[in-house]
């Protein structure tokens, strides 16, 4: 976690990394919030955006295999594993 100083009149200074990262620039507008002992601060509009549940759709393909026999094999394995 990096530390930044409160200097005088509240001001902050962003790190270079954590800018970059951010892709915040000089004279460019943030918000800043406060909500449950949390100060967030975000660029001047860009909010988060909705996703519907159709963005994760086959978001786990070929994760326990590509055919349905691989799938199974799998499933198998993982079910035997909880009888230990």
């Amino acid at each position: 976690m990096v530390k930044v100083r409160v200097r005088q009149k509240n001001q902050i200074t962003i790190p270079l990394r954590i800018a970059e990262a951010a892709n915040i620039k000089q004279d460019d507008m943030l918000e800043i919030n406060y909500a449950n002992g949390v100060v967030t601060l975000m660029p001047h509009g860009r909010k988060e955006r909705k996703r519907s549940v159709m963005d994760y759709s086959g978001i786990a393909r070929g994760v326990w295999g590509e055919t349905i026999a691989e799938i199974d094999e799998e499933l198998q394995r993982e079910r035997e594993s909880w009888e230990r």
